[in-house]
């Protein structure tokens, strides 16, 4: 074998000696990188009978999500790990998967007549391979991406890396000699406490490296294993990204999250710095300006084919959203201290509060929780909005929309898609969606490598208590919500199942209103992590 051989083989049987839960992430699917390239004037392939590639799969949690949904697609995936992949092909098999098809190889086996896709993924593995494997994700990105496909490719960034570059460096310098993965951790962490607790006072780099650390501690052993102790990990600046992506014929779009590319959204003082010192730059330049002044850790690049540059818009285009479906729940949030009032306050997915008191905006919140996890079109937005602005005109009300989805958009609290939601309308016979009463049977055994999820992408925790799985297990649209609650009642009175509540009902009479009730309760937690159709 040759040292790249070996390297990779290491590699491989890292992954396999320490599996971990392989779970989706939104901003990968299919669905977001066809609305994001949509933003940017690039027209790309639809979802319901696309070809999907994942680069390093895992056990397939990444891909299942989008498998389950489009039945009409074809999904592959490929990783060094076999064992993972065994435990993915188990899984996929079980939720009904047909159409996901993962194979245990090396990705620089791939050529070109291992066929087109329209979408290429490549999530959380170019920073951690050898550079013939990266050499080889542009190759793949480049072969084997179809005429209007896209790819994506997530890596770790300088300048952020720097502290944690220098954590790295202490944690394997700390773990070395260590025989097995638990005593590698343990010394491991023992650094970390010396970080955290140890350094002189006077040390320049203190505050950078101690936040580091305090991260970390709340990350799990397998990612403290697979990101900061595996044998490479190479970050890169965003410019040495796109540089490398040109030279292998493929032109950057955006970021998966392209509010992340504003210098807006990070507030006024970065952007009133930016623009004065970059107002002549290039786009590229300008972003790798902002990781400098937002000291960027993570990317997670958008690429296409070098020939459609042209037809790329430089910045996103407004006008894009009238084509779309659009999602969120934000819920009610407690005014901060000295809050305006008049205001409501939301809260969103990443912890931050979000204040208006603009009454159309609150209503394009309100409705748009009030459906979910159901999407809305552009026009039932606009219809909103017009009891709130008599006597504008339609492209006033777009123009309204946009103002108003842009600033979701830039709190990273709105989905925005090119298709409705594959969600339904609220039924009498509540259904999971596909493949959840099996997963939900898989994912609380020992060793399940895939974790749970719903049509958003999102990983999502399943009911744990022995009553509501056994009742969202007959959630398959052939029991009525009465036929349900009678279920439940029966349960509760035999003491078969005992109320997650800790209280006996065993013998008790007229529980009709308790078993309404919890059922009710359930209903409302299942359409929360969007995992009810309907």
């Amino acid at each position: 074998m040759t040292a790249p051989d070996h390297l990779t083989q290491a590699i491989s049987d890292a992954y396999d000696e320490t599996p971990y839960i392989s779970n989706p992430f939104s901003y990968t699917s299919p669905g977001n990188l066809r609305a994001v390239a949509g933003l940017y004037g690039l027209d790309t392939p639809p979802l319901e009978n696309a070809k999907v590639l994942e680069l390093g799969s895992a056990a397939g949690g990444n891909l299942l999500p989008f498998a389950l949904a489009h039945p009409g697609a074809t999904v592959v995936g490929i990783d060094l790990a076999p064992q993972q992949i065994e435990a993915g092909r188990r899984i996929a098999e079980t939720a009904g998967a047909r159409n996901l098809d993962l194979r245990a190889m090396s990705l620089t086996d791939i050529t070109a007549d291992f066929g087109t896709f329209d979408y290429i993924i490549c999530h959380g593995v170019f920073s951690w391979v050898p550079p013939e494997v990266r050499d080889a994700i542009f190759r793949i990105c480049r072969e084997n991406l179809a005429p209007n496909g896209v790819a994506y490719i997530s890596y770790n960034t300088y300048p952020g890396w720097k502290a944690s570059d220098v954590i790295r460096d202490a944690m394997i310098l700390n773990s070395f000699g260590a025989e097995t993965p638990q005593q590698k951790l343990a010394r491991a962490k023992d650094m970390l406490d010396l970080i955290e607790n140890g350094l002189w006072q006077n040390n320049p780099l203190q505050s950078a490296l101690q936040e580091a650390a305090r991260k970390l501690r709340g990350q799990t052993d397998h990612y403290l294993l697979h990101e900061y102790l595996e044998t490479i990990n190479t970050p890169c600046y965003f410019l040495e990204f796109a540089a490398a992506a040109q030279q292998a014929g493929l032109a950057y779009v955006t970021d998966a999250e392209p509010q992340l590319t504003f210098s807006s959204t990070f507030g006024t003082r970065v952007a009133v710095g930016l623009n004065s010192l970059s107002a002549n730059a290039g786009r590229e330049m300008r972003e790798q300006y902002l990781d400098f002044a937002v000291g960027r850790t993570f990317r997670k690049s958008l690429l296409v084919h070098a020939e459609r540059a042209e037809q790329m818009l430089e910045q996103p285009e407004g006008n894009a959203f009238k084509e779309m479906h659009f999602a969120t729940h934000l819920e009610a949030a407690p005014p901060a201290a000295g809050a305006s009032s008049g205001h409501a306050h939301y809260r969103t997915p990443n912890g931050a509060t979000l204040s208006t008191k603009d009454p159309a905006m609150i209503g394009i919140i309100d409705a748009l929780a009030g459906v979910w996890p159901r999407s809305l079109s552009f026009n039932d937005l606009l219809a909103i909005i017009e009891p709130h602005a008599p006597g504008a005109t339609r492209d006033d009300l777009a123009n309204a929309a946009y103002m108003h989805l842009i600033t979701l958009v830039q709190g990273s609290a709105l989905h925005y898609r090119l298709e409705a939601s594959p969600y339904l309308a609220p039924e009498t016979r509540p259904r999971l969606i596909a493949g959840a009463l099996e997963l939900m049977r898989e994912v609380g055994k020992k060793d399940c490598q895939v974790g749970m999820h719903n049509f958003w992408h999102h990983p999502v925790t399943p009911p744990l208590d022995a009553l509501s799985q056994s009742v969202a297990s007959q959630m398959d649209g052939s029991l009525s919500a009465a036929e349900l609650r009678t279920q439940i009642r029966d349960a509760l009175t035999s003491g078969r199942l005992a109320h997650p509540n800790g209280q006996s009902y065993k013998g008790a009479r007229n529980l009709e209103p308790v078993a309404q009730e919890f059922l009710n309760a359930l209903v409302v937690q299942l359409r929360k992590a969007g995992l009810l159709l309907n």
